[in-house]
């Protein structure tokens, strides 16, 4: 070999050795950047127990010390230095995806526990599927059916909008929603005044139960009002790490954002939580208990003193009423609460990558009547969002309807929280704070989640579920949300105190199952529960049933504006001709 190739060859091997060297430099530059980062981001989150922040930086900090001397130690064998290089790209990975990990946790967290500034209240101009009216203009000259007794605020303004479009029409007044619908079926009126927050009152019924399929909405007005700190104040504990608290946990019967305007709370659960025992006590509230109303708000939120509704009900004046409504019948004190809805469901399992439920004798079905897919057997499913959702609102394919529902959730908040403890939860991490992020709102603040993340941490307790649910018996009777007679179940005075016994008891220290239960109704589905389909099938129309999945965004199909006008007084009820322009010069502006 010559002298210039040898010097050639030298040449190579020091290029070589560089490029190794620059790659051990950079890899090392990257570890401890990621790593102070990784640091920061622990701190600044304030999830973390300092001392387990410490522990874990320290860990790593020997870890990334290690991997770079012997990444940048002269290594000439092939297989050390791949074993090398393989440990070191893990380390850049793990570092990356840690750093990716608080992130989220950060993001989510700041997203949880912020506050809206608004909420929408959504009024339309409905009309049958069949008439010719299709967008407001084909309002004109047409008679419109309101209910300003019992929604004045939201019919006004509504009307007053649309007037604004150079819309000319009469109006009757009826005095409740039943009254309302059955003007625009029998063709009394051409359109009615609804707020959307009704539209689940009358699917909710036989007679309506078409209703979102019969009609379209031609005009839309929706209205923005600030969202008050004191809208959704909590009664907080000192401690949240020592002290006994109970959450309501409300379900709403809706789809879409939280944010949006207040609907039927579906499901109510009392989660009554003892940090020292580790012990969580569920309660379940039928959503049709026939309570008092309380409603703590005023203006559209108001309700006259004595108004009696189902609890369900409660949720269109605001999760403060549900609240406050259950702390009245139950004789108890409620802490904090938890708002989410259908989406927040579907969302929460599709990210876990679903949830298994163990489904026992008595609370299998044949059909799934809420999205009318194939019901669950006896034995064990993995189920996705969507069924999840469609097992925790069944009540039709059950003897006991409503008191099975609530079992069935309890069944799947057991599962949901069982499948975020387990390991599947790092491959799924974030996915889960994305769908968790939009999944609920809270008036738990965002010093007492941290400091209960961090007791969690700290001290891993054994959580142990007892369970409690309130049953009654049906019957009809006057709601004053729907202003009608609906399907009730009236309250058991004995159950409730049974309830409460139940909850101060755990309170305090102690096991619910201390306090006997001596209502004489099961907490266990008996085998004759279920209602076959071949037995109820024909009672339900498939072409006909109203697919819950169904969001109505008219904003898309609607070329409407978000209308944010002024209340104004009262108008005349009755029939009104709009054959000149209407006058507003006695409405009041600001109200």
């Amino acid at each position: 070999m010559s002298k210039k190739d040898v010097k050639l060859s030298q040449n190579v091997k020091k290029k070589k050795k560089k490029n190794k060297r620059r790659l051990a430099k950079l890899m090392t530059v990257f570890i401890f950047a990621a790593l102070a980062l990784l640091i920061f981001q622990m701190i600044y989150l304030d999830l973390l127990p300092m001392k387990l922040i410490i522990l874990i930086s320290a860990v790593l900090l020997i870890i990334s010390l290690i991997i770079t001397l012997i990444m940048n130690f002269k290594v000439k064998k092939f297989l050390p230095r791949l074993l090398v290089g393989l440990i070191s790209f893990c380390m850049c990975l793990g570092l990356a995806y840690g750093n990716y990990f608080v992130y989220k946790t950060k993001d989510t967290f700041e997203v949880v526990t912020s506050i809206a500034d608004k909420k929408a209240i959504t009024t339309s101009i409905i009309a049958m599927k069949t008439s010719d009216i299709k967008k407001e203009t084909d309002l004109k000259n047409k008679k419109i059916g309101t209910i300003s007794g019992m929604d004045s605020e939201a019919t006004e303004r509504t009307l007053k909008a649309l007037s604004k479009e150079n819309v000319k029409y009469s109006t009757k007044n009826y005095g409740n929603l039943d009254d309302l619908v059955n003007a625009l079926y029998d063709g009394s009126v051409d359109a009615i005044c609804l707020n959307e927050k009704y539209r689940d009152i009358l699917h909710e019924t036989d007679e309506y139960f078409t209703f979102n399929t019969e009609t379209k909405v031609a005009y839309q007005n929706v209205h923005y009002v600030e969202r008050e700190a004191t809208d959704n104040e909590s009664d907080p504990v000192n401690d949240i790490t020592k002290d006994a608290f109970t959450i309501l946990v409300s379900g709403n019967d809706s789809y879409g954002s939280l944010q949006d305007a207040n609907t039927r709370s579906d499901a109510n659960m009392l989660l009554t939580v003892n940090p020292k025992t580790g012990t969580i006590l569920m309660t379940s509230i039928p959503r049709d208990y026939y309570v008092d109303l309380i409603c703590p708000g005023d203006g559209e939120m108001a309700c006259p003193e004595g108004s009696k509704d189902k609890l369900t009900h409660s949720g269109l004046l605001g999760i403060k009423s549900t609240e406050k409504s259950i702390e009245n019948a139950l004789g108890i004190k409620i802490n904090y609460n938890i708002r989410i809805n259908f989406s927040s469901v579907v969302n929460l399992v599709d990210a876990l990558d679903g949830i298994d439920l163990d489904i026992k004798e008595g609370e299998q079905c044949d059909i799934l009547y809420a999205n009318m897919q194939p019901g669950l057997s006896v034995g064990k499913h993995h189920v996705d969002g969507e069924t999840a959702l469609a097992f925790a609102r069944e009540r039709h394919a059950y003897v006991n309807g409503d008191n099975q529902r609530v079992k069935n959730q309890q069944k799947v908040f057991k599962a949901i929280f069982k499948r975020i403890v387990s390991p599947k939860m790092i491959t799924n991490y974030g996915k889960f704070m994305d769908a968790l992020a939009v999944a609920f709102d809270t008036n738990i603040s965002g010093d007492e989640i941290s400091d209960f993340i961090k007791y969690e941490l700290n001290n891993m307790p054994k959580w142990k579920f007892e369970s409690y649910t309130i049953y009654g018996e049906s019957a009809n009777d006057f709601c004053y949300e729907a202003q009608s007679y609906a399907s009730v179940t009236y309250q058991n005075d004995l159950m409730n105190e049974i309830a409460r016994n139940k909850i101060k008891a755990v309170l305090k220290g102690k096991s619910s199952n201390t306090v006997e239960d001596t209502s004489g109704y099961s907490q266990e589905p008996s085998a004759d529960n279920v209602i076959h389909q071949t037995d109820e099938a024909d009672s339900y129309d498939d072409s006909e049933y109203y697919d819950p999945s169904q969001t109505y965004d008219y904003e898309n199909q609607y070329s409407d504006e978000n209308y944010d006008n002024s209340q104004d007084d009262l108008y005349s009820n009755g029939e009104i001709d709009y054959s000149e322009e209407p006058s507003y010069d006695n409405y009041g502006e600001g109200q």
